[in-house]
């Protein structure tokens, strides 16, 4: 045989291969799928029996090829959750529901399955409250974050969040202890949650990729601060990764807002002092045209009411409505207003002049953050 058709008879034959292997992995999944369904048929009585539950876990276990699966067709009463890498996934099984319907994470059970030194291996894990809604991929190959989530609707919307951080070492998968530190505190694990009676809250099982944005280039997470009310721009806590636990950043992330003619930029320098960027034209370049330190802020709550930062901030797990900061520039008193107050979004300047006449007003637009 010639050379060059030799080539193309052994390039032909590797296609062939691996279309072969595609339309296998493809046949595998769906076998597994359909069998997968058949086990978790809702029963009669509406609750899963423990021998159910664990013989869908044993069948998970004995298919250690279905970390691979990308899971297209819907599976019924099991949530999947799998780390942007592919190597960690979660099953979740809920035990029992509301007239036939699921619970959002009330008697769960989960089976974990990673992937370490090139074999997969799976552990049922009992310490989640809730089932398992998002996976993410810390640092190197050996550390993620676990989102674990319950909810309901009673008379209200209920939701609660309990974030772990898991290790992958020696082919065992670990809960980090001391995952989550702050300025007085260091736990196991986050616990993010909120009853809304009052319908301020859209029940979303989760609001799922808003919770929680992690950062692997800046090794930044930003997790919900308070209860997400209805139109109302999203605050974030900040956390900072130092290789094994998440500490708490000490200062609010910056606020930004813009319209037309400026572009206004507030940051936290230390405990009470707040410094205000002022860039002309509505868009921030270069250095900025006008900085002034030394500013305070206040926050106001739903009563519209406005207290101290020093205040409010005795009671870390409040979600205020918005702030308030205010900075002195050469007898100028500029006022700058960010968040929700009398049913409306407001995102304002106020700039007095020493005999406290009102020189300039105006409208912004808020810019999200992180």
């Amino acid at each position: 045989m010639k050379p060059r058709n030799y080539i193309k008879t052994v390039c032909l034959s590797m296609a062939l291969i691996l279309v072969s292997c595609a339309c296998d992995k493809s046949r595998q999944e769906r076998t597994f799928t359909e069998e997968l369904n058949k086990m978790l048929a809702w029963p009669e009585g509406g609750s899963y029996s423990d021998e159910a539950m664990q013989s869908v876990f044993d069948f998970i276990k004995e298919k250690p090829q279905s970390l691979e699966y990308g899971f297209e067709e819907k599976l019924s009463h099991i949530r999947i959750a799998t780390s942007e890498d592919g190597n960690v996934r979660a099953y979740s099984v809920e035990r029992c529901g509301f007239e036939g319907n699921p619970s959002l994470g009330f008697e769960c059970k989960t089976l974990l399955q990673y992937r370490s030194n090139g074999k997969v291996f799976c552990e049922e894990i009992e310490n989640f409250n809730g089932y398992i809604t998002r996976i993410c991929h810390i640092d190197s190959d050996k550390y993620y974050l676990l989102e674990d989530f319950q909810g309901s609707m009673h008379q209200g919307t209920c939701e609660t969040y309990n974030f772990y951080v898991y290790e992958i070492e020696n082919n065992e998968l670990r809960k980090v202890k001391g995952a989550f530190a702050s300025k007085d505190n260091v736990s196991d694990n986050l616990e993010l949650s909120w009853d809304d009676q009052g319908g301020s809250l859209t029940f979303n099982e989760g609001i799922n990729d808003s919770v929680f944005i992690y950062s692997r280039l800046r090794k930044e997470l930003y997790v919900l601060k308070g209860m997400p009310l209805i139109d109302n721009p999203l605050k974030y806590r900040q956390y900072n990764w130092n290789k094994r636990r998440f500490e708490l950043q000490k200062y609010d992330e910056p606020v930004e807002f813009c319209n037309d003619k400026y572009f206004i930029r507030i940051e936290q320098q230390s405990e009470d002092d707040w410094t205000y960027k002022c860039w002309n034209g509505g868009v921030k370049e270069g250095s900025p045209d006008l900085v002034i330190k030394n500013g305070t802020k206040q926050i106001w709550s739903y009563s519209n009411t406005l207290i101290s930062h020093d205040e409010w901030r005795t009671d870390d797990e409040s979600s205020p409505l918005g702030e308030k900061y205010i900075f002195f520039n050469n007898g100028y008193r500029y006022e700058c207003y960010h968040g929700w107050r009398n049913g409306m979004q407001h995102e304002e300047l106020f700039v007095y002049d020493p005999e406290e006449n009102l020189i300039y007003s105006g409208d912004f637009r808020w810019v999200s953050q992180p």
